[in-house]
């Protein structure tokens, strides 16, 4: 019996797994059918859920992007209204500005829409009472005065509201609580008045005097002069050629007048703006796909279709050539590199000090300090005047023009105004011309 046994069970043993189950005459081996569909189907159920939540997670989030991107184009727009409201108050308050630097009282800087920072977050502290706290203030007593002035406006909204007037909805408006700040996501803008950049391009077409073509002309080498730049124009762009300097600037005016001849870039005063006899469009026949349009730029990327002028040179040098500015850089919030255009404008022909670096370099930071410090602590107004006065102590000649390059107002700007509400983030950019209270627009972009 044992070794029967056994014998089943080394028999058992020695056959492979399937064929363990004894088979049943006349139904076949059983095969696991039944447990394989089950699997399948639930297999494809699963891929179909997956599928299905994937595509709805995708709605969502498209949705949820729209609605965020509705609340930051709001946001961007809200901003550059108080951009606007700020730019159409200067001409009431940088007069005092520019009258307190020039006495020497040290400000942290001497333009109106620069004092001001346009934040969200800082405009939400000053109005919600954070910002006087943490200074010290106590606006209580002012808080609790306009909640119940706000209250009271409120309800007389209400007692005179009609619902029966067209557009009138069907209540009236209430303000979300918190008052300003009380809104998904945050802004800034930043204002940059065209006026502080040491070259400008409007009006260079329209010139009859050839000498104050040169004088253009004169401006926007300098701005391209400095030694740091020579890699520019020393390699070939996608063509294959060089632009030199000269050869750059002659684009730029052949871009913008309205005749067909070339101009001589490398005539003197007396002859600058005259066109040199040859066709200005042959500089664009050697793998191009453009022409001198003979009309001014719509907007600042239209220098990129310029010969010679490519995205390096604008990253180099784009921000300090303008094509909206009136002409005069104003002192007051020109930057460094501003000031550096405008010594090698104000310098004499061939000046060595130019050449020095050290010496630039100085000046430079001395001509910062010097606008800190104001008249009061030692330093020099900042002012045409002042920056004359202060080149002068350094040693430098400056030419009789020197002075009608500069000034101390502004009236063209670029608002970059920059909303974010969630993931999402919408960049306005504005250019527009304030005079007092009038706007005019040059340039809109939202992306």
């Amino acid at each position: 019996m044992k070794t029967l046994l056994r014998t089943r069970l080394m028999k058992l043993l020695l056959t492979p797994v399937g064929r363990r189950i004894p088979i049943r005459r006349g139904k076949g081996a059983p095969h696991g059918v039944a447990l394989l569909v089950v699997l399948v189907a639930l297999s494809l159920m699963s891929a179909v859920v997956t599928d299905l939540g994937a595509n709805e997670m995708v709605r969502y989030r498209l949705a949820s992007n729209d609605r965020d991107a509705m609340k930051a184009q709001a946001l961007a727009e809200s901003s550059l209204n108080i951009a606007r409201l700020l730019l159409a108050m200067q001409d009431a308050v940088q007069p005092l500005i520019t009258q307190l630097a020039s006495t020497g009282i040290p400000l942290p800087a001497h333009t109106f829409w620069q004092l001001i920072p346009l934040d969200s977050e800082l405009l939400k502290g000053l109005t919600s009472g954070e910002l006087q706290s943490t200074l010290g203030m106590n606006v209580d007593a002012a808080l609790e005065e306009r909640k119940l002035k706000l209250a009271a406006q409120l309800e007389e909204k209400k007692a005179s509201f009609d619902p029966d007037k067209p557009g009138a909805g069907l209540e009236p408006f209430v303000p979300p609580e918190g008052g300003f700040g009380a809104f998904d996501g945050t802004f800034r803008a930043d204002i940059q008045d065209e006026e502080q950049k040491p070259a400008t391009l409007r009006g260079w077409a329209t010139t009859i005097s050839p000498a104050q073509c040169y004088a253009y002309a004169q401006r926007i080498f300098h701005v391209i002069e400095p030694e740091r730049y020579d890699f520019l124009f020393e390699d070939r762009d996608g063509q294959g050629n060089r632009t030199t300097r000269e050869e750059l600037i002659g684009y730029l005016y052949d871009w913008l007048d309205e005749n067909q001849d070339a101009v001589d870039a490398r005539a003197d005063a007396t002859a600058w703006c005259r066109g040199a006899g040859g066709a200005e469009d042959a500089g664009y026949s050697s793998g191009y796909k453009v022409v001198p349009k003979n009309a001014y730029f719509d907007a600042p990327g239209e220098l990129r279709l310029v010969r010679g002028m490519s995205d390096a040179h604008l990253r180099a040098f784009g921000d300090k050539i303008s094509i909206y500015g009136d002409g005069k850089v104003n002192v007051l919030s020109a930057p460094i590199a501003t000031i550096e255009a405008l010594i090698y404008s104000c310098a004499q022909q061939g000046e060595p000090l130019l050449f020095n670096q050290t010496w630039m370099q100085e000046t430079l930071t001395g001509w910062e300090q010097s606008k800190l410090l104001g008249v009061l602590g030692g330093g020099f107004p900042p002012t045409p005047e002042g920056l004359i006065s202060f080149l002068d102590s350094r040693g430098l000649v400056v030419t009789p023009q020197c002075k009608d390059l500069m000034g101390t107002e502004s009236h063209n700007f670029t608002v970059r105004s920059i909303a974010q509400v969630g993931e999402v983030t919408r960049t306005m950019t504005t250019v527009m011309r304030v005079h007092r209270t009038t706007e005019e627009f040059y340039y809109y972009a939202v992306r």
